[in-house]
């Protein structure tokens, strides 16, 4: 099964959440998973900011994400949003940009759920002003039965 959905426009939000009840594989686990990441590059004149989480409990898995991006004058402004599934997982995936004359700004998240194994979220951020250094950002959470870990770059 593929649920897709492409959304584009200023100031514009896009959600997208997947569950599929499957039966109990033989990994399943006694506690649920979730975990997701989120962020934001803004500026004095453009901001974009996506997010994305993902769930699963052994029996079920579950993605949801999506963007914003604003614009003050006279730029452009993009979002998207997609997801996939299948049987023992589910992906999502959300992009933001704005931009106009003087600067730049892009957000992008991508979470993996595997069924009863872990999920996995990464958000990337990029921010630039003409002239200047891009400033980036990205951030990792990875949640299993063991535990969260968090990494920022």
């Amino acid at each position: 099964m593929i649920h897709r959905n492409n959304l584009r426009g200023a100031a514009l939000a896009a959600t997208l959440a997947l569950t599929a009840g499957l039966g109990a594989p033989a990994f399943a686990q006694d506690q649920p998973l979730a975990g997701g990441t989120s962020g934001e590059a803004a500026g004095p004149g453009v901001s974009a900011s996506t997010y994305g989480s993902g769930y699963t409990d052994g029996q079920a898995i579950g993605v949801e994400g999506g963007g914003a991006a604003t614009v003050a004058d006279g730029g452009t402004a993009e979002t998207d949003s997609s997801a996939k599934l299948n049987d023992h997982m589910a992906r999502q995936r959300a992009t933001a940009m704005a931009k106009d004359d003087d600067e730049r700004a892009r957000s992008r998240t991508r979470t993996m759920v595997r069924e009863g194994e872990r999920v996995r979220s990464t958000t990337s951020t990029f921010y630039k002003q003409k002239g200047e250094r891009p400033v980036r950002e990205r951030v990792t959470t990875v949640t299993t039965p063991e535990g969260t870990t968090t990494t920022t770059r």
